[in-house]
């Protein structure tokens, strides 16, 4: 049995970059939201049952969904600013409009985060964090100076 190659690695991470990344973006964004909106602005409520909704369902549910749209769309088929548009617009359609609209219906039953009182707000922020995470992901991993930085923190 041989050893095993670079190659491999290399061809793993590039499938695995943009999934981990989704993840981060995803759940770094919505602890900023859950802090912001949910205890600063909006404390009223239930601490656990808004840290669940935003770190878990929102979080992770949707960094999961988004990271794998970008392997099963983009990874291997666009490259270059393409993929960053690409990657922008799937964060935008997919987080900053689908899971804004289910968060903006469900938030104006529950009232946790202040999309009853506030939506325009409450959607515009999620659209512009959207659309930065998806700029900044689509950066890190189909430019090479965003690909550059990834070696060397180790992702």
């Amino acid at each position: 049995m041989s050893a095993p190659t670079a190659r491999p690695l290399i061809r793993s991470r590039r499938y695995l970059r943009p999934l981990k990344l989704a993840l981060a973006l995803s759940v770094g964004g919505e602890l900023f939201l859950f802090v912001v909106w949910g205890l600063l602005l909006f404390p009223a409520g239930n601490v656990w049952l808004k840290l669940l909704w935003t770190l878990a369902f929102c979080g992770l549910g949707m960094g999961g969904a988004w990271g794998s749209l970008i392997v099963l769309v983009v990874v291997d088929r666009l490259e270059g600013w393409t993929a960053v548009a690409a990657t922008t617009g799937l964060a935008v359609a997919l987080l900053g409009v689908g899971c804004d609209a289910l968060c903006l219906t469900l938030d104006r039953q529950f009232g946790y985060f202040g999309a009853g009182e506030h939506g325009l707000a409450f959607v515009g922020v999620s659209l512009v964090l959207s659309l930065l995470g998806g700029l900044l992901l689509g950066w890190l991993c189909f430019r090479p100076g965003g690909r550059r930085w990834l070696d060397r923190i180790g992702w």
